[in-house]
């Protein structure tokens, strides 16, 4: 499951959204002092993540600059510049090769609720119509549902989405599957979401770097949801979320889990969101920064820590090897509790309390919760 959600990292990471290479001119391949001190510098006036995760830039110079320049040919110096920025815990910040080919320098090994083969499994079960890419929409066990694996104007436009949820236009409820996304276009993304706003709603925040000290940005800047289409679906939504979701796609939950009718589902989200930028280094290499900081509405961080659920379904490699998906199982099974906005009260109030919710938590006495939760 790690290789394969390395793998998928890999591939969003070269569609998520961000600036293309600056015009500075890259350093001579020669002179690895000389790459070593232009990404450096770059760093030092461009990342927007120092303060934030107390990193020592200067002292991570003084320890990789000598081993840099040390180094015996391009690929060794590479090997170093990738060990110095792994420190920086950010998935955002990747070395690309002349033949465009992606070398990350930090994988969390997280664990990814969503497998591949499983899932196939589930949509032979049920009514399946595929897009021009990875996505796709149907039935599942009498469900609406729709999976979109990256926002990706090659593979999804906001005209096809319209058609596939016009098909859905009087369905009670509807699983919205986005475990496997990670990113790609805000634009995209935020046109599907505003199918679900019947209102204009503030879905978060950002800063970016403005200036030469660490801690030196522009003024905080509100992202706004608006509604589009003809019509707004306002039925229950499950949106299910999990590690593998990243970038826009971070951006997408942060607006979703802010409309009424949307309940957000899984594991916790990659936590990665750093709208980067690409700058050269010598031989057509190249890599890139992040240069702002995202916030939820409720003004946290998303970068390291990603955005909670409001429902944990706990899943394992067990269940998949199984041939189980616990999170798909438990969407389709409150679906229907879903359209009860007592039900989804109650999901959220467990979700303030830890608990990871599941089939037994969902029999628990409603009376108990509603006391719960006037006591806060």
């Amino acid at each position: 499951m790690k290789l394969a959600a390395l793998a998928l990292a890999v591939v969003a990471l070269s569609s998520c959204g961000g600036s293309s290479s600056p015009s500075a001119p890259s350093p001579p391949s020669s002179d690895f002092a000389a790459q070593f001190d232009s990404l450096w510098t770059t760093f030092d006036q461009q990342y927007s993540y120092f303060d934030y995760k107390h990193i020592d830039w200067n002292a991570l110079r003084e320890r990789f600059r000598p081993m840099a320049i040390a180094a015996g040919d391009q690929a060794a110096f590479i090997g170093v510049v990738r060990q110095m920025l792994s420190a920086l815990h950010d998935q955002h910040v990747v070395i690309r090769n002349p033949a465009g080919a992606v070398t990350t320098t930090f994988d969390p090994g997280y664990f990814v609720n969503w497998d591949r083969t499983v899932w196939q499994q589930y949509l032979g079960r049920g009514t399946w119509t595929q897009g021009r890419g990875d996505w796709g929409h149907g039935i599942l066990s009498g469900t609406a549902y729709i999976q979109i694996g990256g926002w990706n104007g090659s593979i999804l436009s906001a005209n096809e989405f319209d058609a596939a949820l016009e098909n859905y236009r009087n369905a009670p409820r509807l699983i919205l599957d986005v475990r496997m996304n990670g990113g790609g276009d805000d634009q995209i993304a935020f046109q599907v979401a505003g199918r679900f706003a019947t209102s204009s709603v503030t879905t978060g925040y950002v800063k970016t770097r403005t200036g030469p000290g660490h801690s030196d940005f522009g003024p905080l800047t509100a992202r706004t949801l608006s509604p589009r289409g003809a019509w707004q679906f306002t039925r229950p939504v499950l949106l299910l979320i999990g590690r593998q979701c990243l970038s826009s796609n971070e951006s997408f939950i942060s607006a979703m889990r802010q409309l009424p009718n949307v309940t957000v589902v899984g594991d916790r989200t990659g936590g990665g969101s750093g709208n980067p930028a690409t700058f050269p280094l010598a031989g057509g290499w190249s890599y890139t920064v992040s240069r702002w900081i995202e916030y939820t509405a409720d003004m946290e961080v998303i970068e390291d820590v990603g955005i909670a659920p409001q429902v944990v379904v706990p899943a394992s490699p067990a269940d998949f090897a199984q041939g189980r998906d616990p999170v798909l199982d438990w969407a389709l099974s409150s679906a229907e509790a879903a359209t009860s906005a007592y039900r989804r009260e109650e999901w959220r109030v467990q979700a303030l309390e830890g608990h990871a919710v599941g089939v037994l938590p969902l029999d628990e006495n409603p009376e108990a919760v509603r006391a719960r939760s006037k006591t806060r």
